[in-house]
């Protein structure tokens, strides 16, 4: 796949979004950050940014679709591993550090938890997540886990028509009530979605569009009913006109990017834009709200705010620099030893 300097532009976009989220808004909703109050003015648009976890997945799915066409299984797997796993690994123990000395009773960590975590798969180990964010690559692993299993399986010749079965899917949980099941609603619409609109980047199809107007709104459906589960606080008022509103500018996003003049655009730092939004999603939430509430107070949070945001980046830029990038040959070497060889044999013995 092509690097699109747009997609980069909107992980970053989305990758700001919900820091803002969790520093102005639900870190102080949730106790997390207990020594300042809102910042009313901000609150009013920072309390939207939670929507960049959708806007992540849309991407996803774009991005997953173009990495799994003509890939092997244990191409997949390793191209999905060397991007994952090195700065999540990172960012458990930088979280898990601080965490040590700052996380009182809210944010504390002990060893087993952290070890388990390293795993990063928490239904493999139950333990609670060394940072709250982490339950967002649940959902990635998910679909990963499905895409491997269609490669293994030796589907990979049919992805772009189960691709554009899976909103029909969708539509019948939903009609039946079993879109709570994984993989058959919720978030998942969003990566059906984003793979739907890189099928149709290359050639229009009219079966994909109608896929990505399910999935749409049933992404509206979905949001609006968080509205009053997940989301529904007596402290902070969210219009569920602005949240569809801001679903349907995320839409109207890719169907743009499927243009060639835009997704040929050349936009200045967006690669290291979009280098920069896994680690920043990473490692913000519990340290940013740890420092904050250490250092913060009413008089100057403002300042703390602007200093943790800038502590975020430049530990973000460390971790895709000197983590993901140096050591980028290193880690395929490894992975490929850890999941390529492995799932290479297994599908030898069992297709052969």
């Amino acid at each position: 796949m092509k690097r699109i300097a747009a997609l980069d532009y909107l992980r970053f976009i989305a990758a700001i979004s919900v820091v803002c989220f969790h520093y102005f808004v639900w870190g102080i909703v949730g106790g997390k950050i207990s020594s300042i109050d809102y910042i009313q003015d901000i609150v009013r648009y920072a309390k939207y940014g939670y929507l960049g976890v959708d806007l992540f997945f849309l991407i996803s799915g774009y991005v997953i679709f173009f990495s799994a066409v003509n890939r092997s299984p244990e191409q997949f797997a390793v191209s999905r591993a060397v991007r994952l796993y090195p700065a999540y690994v990172t960012s458990v123990l930088f979280t898990s550090f601080f965490a040590f000395f700052w996380g009182g009773d809210k944010m504390h960590v002990y060893l087993n938890q952290i070890l388990a975590n390293l795993i990063m798969y928490q239904p493999l180990h139950r333990h609670p997540f060394v940072d709250g964010v982490y339950w967002t690559l649940m959902y990635e692993i998910n679909f990963y886990l499905m895409v491997f299993v269609l490669l293994f399986i030796g589907l990979s010749r049919h992805l772009n028509t189960l691709f554009k079965l899976w909103p029909f899917l969708f539509l019948i949980a939903k009609l039946n009530g079993w879109d709570g099941l994984p993989l058959l609603g919720g978030y998942y619409c969003y990566f059906a979605a984003g793979a739907l609109f890189a099928l149709s980047s290359a050639k229009r199809d009219y079966i994909a569009f109608i896929g990505i107007g399910i999935c749409f709104w049933l992404s509206i459906d979905f949001n609006l009913h968080l509205l009053y589960t997940d989301m529904n606080t007596s402290t902070i008022f969210f219009s569920k006109y602005w949240v569809a509103f801001l679903i349907t500018l995320f839409y109207l996003g890719f169907f743009l990017i499927s243009f060639p003049k835009i997704a040929s655009l050349q936009l200045p730092a967006s690669r290291i834009l979009g280098g920069l939004t896994y680690p920043i999603y990473l490692i913000h939430a519990h340290f940013g709200y740890m420092f904050i509430s250490h250092f913060a107070d009413q008089n100057n949070r403002l300042n703390i705010y602007l200093l943790t945001i800038s502590i975020v980046l430049l530990i973000s830029l460390f971790i895709h620099r000197a983590i993901e990038i140096r050591f980028g040959s290193f880690w395929k070497s490894f992975f490929e030893i850890i999941f390529g060889r492995p799932i290479f044999f297994v599908r030898n013995i069992l297709f052969q």
